[in-house]
């Protein structure tokens, strides 16, 4: 998959960069201007989009640019929820393990997210997780952001469709990602590695990130640890490109020799959204309808965070 040789330079002063804390905040000047820059957005696409295979596996609100190692650059979508209902989660409190993000806005009014005290999920009361709120706001554009590692966090659907500019990596060096990095043209046998690694339970050993207790959710009144939480997709492929073509029209990405050529082996849900972006026909706003397993509000949360903090 084409690369941005902008984000390249960007991945490459990370890995070189031993601490990674520094890394990240020498980057969030590149990442507030890039969140500014269309052109290099376009190209970053056209690149993506050069391989039809990516609009017909479209089942993710997202759409990675970077996948190297620990790695990832990609642009993340955020959606109405189809019944317009508000405070509603667009996924569960969950956090990235040793994963650090820095992120951006590129448009819309953002987001609205809680974010708890790092670790404060490890903090149990028999089956209850005792999360502690750091801070409630909205990340909106020209605010970039930094999500330490193991920091649980919620996002909330917003009314109307908003992207950001996500830039992740471990938050140390690990050298099994090295390895995996230098398998990032055979995607199939790197996975199969991994999954191999997680069932033999040598995740702690060689430093892999974790797939288990990464989730919570309010029920009964309490905060607890997901179980068997699984995300086959954000919607169906209809539903992901309209958010998809939506933010592509919101940023005036609308070339129609480029959309005219990838007309031609487009899925059939993608055909009239091009047509949209050459006509200049609006593309309607509808969001998806999300999984009722990752539906909760933003009051049923508050309320179970200040059930579930240990009696003083």
């Amino acid at each position: 998959m084409y690369q941005h040789p902008i984000l390249i330079d960007l991945s490459q002063s990370i890995i070189r960069n031993k601490d990674r804390y520094e890394a990240h905040d020498k980057i969030k000047k590149a990442v507030e201007t890039l969140c500014l820059d269309f052109e290099f957005i376009h190209e970053s696409l056209r690149g993506f989009l050069s391989e039809p295979k990516h609009l017909y596996n479209a089942n993710y609100l997202t759409i990675p640019l970077i996948n190297s190692g620990d790695i990832i650059i990609q642009i993340n979508l955020f959606c109405p929820i189809r019944d317009r209902a508000v405070d509603i989660t667009q996924d569960n409190i969950h956090h990235h393990g040793w994963r650090l993000l820095t992120t951006g806005v590129i448009t819309g009014d953002g987001y609205e997210t809680i974010n708890f005290t790092r670790n404060s999920h490890q903090i149990r009361s028999n089956k209850i997780v005792n999360l502690k709120i750091d801070e409630i706001y909205r990340h909106s554009k020209g605010d970039v952001r930094f999500i330490d590692s193991f920091t649980p966090h919620v996002v909330f659907h917003n009314e109307g469709l908003s992207a950001t500019l996500a830039i992740w990596s471990a938050d140390r060096i690990i050298p099994s990602q090295n390895i995996k990095r230098l398998l990032r043209h055979f995607p199939k046998i790197r996975q199969w590695g991994a999954n191999i690694l997680h069932h033999l339970n040598l995740n702690d050993v060689l430093e892999l990130n974790q797939l288990k207790g990464l989730y919570y959710h309010p029920e009964n009144g309490k905060i607890i640890e997901t179980q068997n939480y699984s995300k086959p997709f954000d919607g169906s492929r209809g539903e992901i490109l309209n958010c998809w073509f939506k933010f592509f029209q919101q940023i005036g990405f609308t070339d129609p020799g480029f959309w005219t050529s990838v007309k031609i082996n487009a899925p059939s849900e993608a055909k009239p959204l091009i047509d949209k972006l050459l006509t200049g026909e609006p593309i309607h706003d509808v969001g998806i309808w999300g999984d009722q397993r990752r539906r909760f509000s933003k009051t049923q949360i508050l309320q179970a965070i200040s059930n579930s903090a240990p009696e003083k």
